[in-house]
């Protein structure tokens, strides 16, 4: 287990380790015929999106052209979209690298395609890439059809997600090709694809299809100059890329669990036959968050998935059921008040005394109801 002090620390070792270390460039050939791949799962607040802006400050501007060399989709890339709820409109940079290569490479239909693969519905969106804006209509097949439509928050992550994996499997094809049979030269410096966290607000059934898709998306590269990092708090997304690239010859690949010790960052690989424990995992992180009097409002979103996980796998009907009866209603009302919203990083975590000694002694209670053995590490 490595240790940091800061995110820029961390981000140095992870591209260290997506790079060719001095003793595989000694090895030659065996080595630079691994594609790269690192998939790190951590907690919410952990600093995932942190550590990719870290990989985006390497892009740079080169003979007045953008040269990339860092494709990322974190919340800095969500947040080119504002949504105007008056009008259902979702705004969008026209002069941002995203709206530019859509418009270059005429991507509007793929990126229709792939949002509809996973939303299997009828809702879709329209582009106008002119004015920036993008609509979504209720396509039917009849006169119940309706146009600008409010979409749910599930779908608008999903669209900016599809955008993106659009552009992704674009630049792939494009970097598939030799130099000068590329349609455009704007990524023939990529180094690193980086992806933070692309399942906010999506369902596990969602998630699966995406994660898939993903995988063989990445398969599909052929460039072993560009490395590949995925981040994200998902177990189960998580599960699925590790499962998938793990026992890969063709890749040199690295799981990390990401976690925070006081101030410190630790980051633990893990080894090719130790299982994923979430479970375990959150409760050492809530523990851990009890001992230094350090509970924020995301530990409350894991306690409640904790709770929920225990509650399935002993059929009750109800996660509530796991909770002690004189703390029920009480902790309902905090757990329901601390464990929605967009819970990123960024997001004010305090929470009053009272909140957390109510979660303290829950927490405990349920350890000592359902005989969790946890200890110190």
């Amino acid at each position: 287990m490595a240790e940091f002090n800061s995110i820029k620390d961390l981000a140095k070792t992870v591209k260290n380790k997506l790079n060719l270390s001095i003793v595989e460039k000694a090895k030659g050939i065996v080595a630079k015929n691994k594609k790269k791949l690192i998939a790190l799962y951590a907690f919410n607040s952990t600093g995932k999106t942190r550590l990719s802006n870290e990989f985006e400050l390497l892009n740079s501007e080169e003979d007045e052209e953008y040269k990339y060399k860092v494709l990322c989709y974190n919340a800095f890339l969500e947040d080119l979209f504002k949504w105007d709820n008056e009008n259902y409109i979702l705004f969008f940079d026209k002069n941002s690298w995203v709206a530019l290569l859509i418009k270059e490479e005429g991507l509007e239909g793929e990126i229709i395609d792939n949002f509809n693969a996973i939303v299997t519905s009828k809702i879709e969106p329209s582009f106008d890439l002119e004015k920036g804006e993008i609509t979504f209509n209720f396509v039917s097949g009849d006169n119940e059809s309706t146009e600008n439509i409010k979409c749910s928050k599930s779908e608008e992550s999903i669209l900016v997600w599809s955008i993106f994996f659009t552009v992704l499997e674009s630049v792939i094809e494009i970097l598939n090709d030799e130099k000068e049979n590329r349609t455009t030269s704007r990524f023939n410096d990529l180094e690193y694809i980086i992806i933070d966290d692309p399942v906010s607000s999506i369902d596990d059934t969602k998630i699966i299809s995406m994660a898939i898709k993903l995988v063989e998306t990445i398969n599909s590269s052929s460039n072993k100059d560009v490395k590949f990092c995925v981040t994200t708090h998902h177990a189960l997304y998580y599960n699925i890329l590790h499962n998938a690239f793990r026992r890969n010859k063709d890749y040199k690949y690295i799981g990390y669990i990401l976690s925070k010790n006081n101030a410190a960052l630790e980051l633990r690989e893990q080894g090719d036959d130790t299982p994923f424990a979430y479970h375990l995992l959150v409760m050492d992180e809530i523990k851990k968050a009890i001992d230094t009097n350090n509970i924020q409002k995301f530990h409350f979103n894991l306690f409640r998935s904790l709770l929920e996980k225990t509650a399935n796998f002993l059929g009750y009907t109800n996660f509530e059921n796991c909770i002690e009866k004189d703390k029920r209603e009480g902790f309902k009302r905090v757990l329901h008040l601390h464990s929605h919203g967009k819970l990123s990083e960024l997001e004010n975590s305090r929470v009053s005394n009272e909140d957390r000694e109510l979660f303290k002694e829950t927490f405990n209670k349920f350890i000592k109801n359902f005989k969790y053995n946890l200890h110190d590490k």
